[in-house]
């Protein structure tokens, strides 16, 4: 197709061209119904975009929707969701271990596709962990009715990445992040486009939050010496899966070391039931490596609700530090 033919991005039509980016990069290498699964932790040698975590392997596919499929996964006792994303980014749909869904054409607000943004937990990082982990990947099931190509709207590629690097920009605009996915009843408009560019793809706050407003201090991030932060345990669903994680990045966002990550399955409790996690402290419990610059990210998942995961992200806001 020529350059003439192609559709140039503006912020009007950013959400759907970004969507249809992820869409059509999918399908290049995998027919729609087929699932491509990722089979490696992140880890400082495996590593694609920046602030990657070790909280789940992932899972992608292209789904042909215009008939009907249904969605199966399978019943187990680790973090799994089955995230299905419309074609205009919308979140219309989450299913769970031990649960079943048929996608419809009319539950969608663009298309006859729907993205299926897969994330499998994992119980222990060793080999009989991942064993277990990949079983259940395998076992997810895709039961489409047709099998129609996912064809390309053929949006302008240099507009595409022009937009998306303003929106970029615009993160600090961000004033209610969990506005920022979701259906299109429960998104914010703005929180949803610029969240679009910079976080494609990310879970509603109904499923998963995060947490990026607690930073170590300036010194003690440029010296890396020992630190610590604790964390009061969060209110999620810890039966149906749910758990958190806390993960370090270097200056630029990358993961520098191992370990970089740990969640409240491999870390050790305090008697309260809260989490102290430590910082290039290698004889305290449950540790992480830093380096020079060092950045964190908290990510919360299966909350007991919004209300109480927005009340308890504002209470840690506010009361939790990284100290000496």
């Amino acid at each position: 197709m020529t350059q003439s033919n192609l559709t140039t991005v503006t912020t009007d039509n950013f959400i759907v061209a970004e969507t249809d980016k992820y869409f059509s990069d999918h399908v290049k290498n995998h027919p729609v119904n087929t699932i491509r699964h990722s089979r490696k932790m992140s880890s400082k040698d495996n590593q694609f975009v920046i602030r990657e975590n070790q909280d789940v392997l992932y899972s992608h596919a292209v789904v042909d929707i215009s008939q009907g499929a249904k969605l199966i996964n399978p019943s187990w006792d680790v973090y799994s969701i089955i995230q299905v994303i419309d074609e205009h980014h919308y979140t219309i749909a989450a299913v769970y271990p031990g649960e079943e869904l048929t996608i419809t054409p009319d539950m969608v607000a663009l298309g006859s596709h729907v993205f299926l943004n897969i994330r499998t937990g994992v119980r222990t990082l060793d080999d009989g962990g991942l064993k277990e982990a990949h079983e259940h990947q395998d076992n997810i099931q895709i039961v489409a009715e047709s099998s129609n190509p996912y064809t390309s709207k053929s949006f302008d590629q240099e507009s595409l990445n022009k937009v998306r690097s303003q929106l970029e920009a615009r993160k600090t605009e961000i004033t209610k992040p969990w506005l920022m996915f979701g259906t299109k009843d429960e998104v914010d408009p703005e929180m949803f486009l610029i969240a679009s560019a910079g976080g494609w793809g990310g879970l509603p706050a109904k499923h998963a939050s995060y947490v990026v407003t607690i930073q170590p201090p300036s010194e003690i991030s440029e010296s890396a010496e020992c630190a610590s932060m604790t964390l009061p345990q969060p209110p999620l669903n810890f039966d149906k899966g749910g758990f958190f994680s806390v993960s370090v990045y270097d200056r630029e966002g990358w993961i520098a070391t191992e370990p970089f990550a740990l969640n409240n399955r491999q870390a050790t409790p305090n008697q309260d039931g809260s989490y102290t996690f430590h910082f290039n402290c290698p004889d305290a419990e449950n540790n992480i490596n830093v380096v020079s610059g060092w950045s964190q990210l908290i990510r919360l998942y299966v909350p007991e609700s919004v209300e109480k995961i927005v009340a308890y992200t504002d209470e840690i806001n506010n009361t939790v530090k990284i100290t000496k």
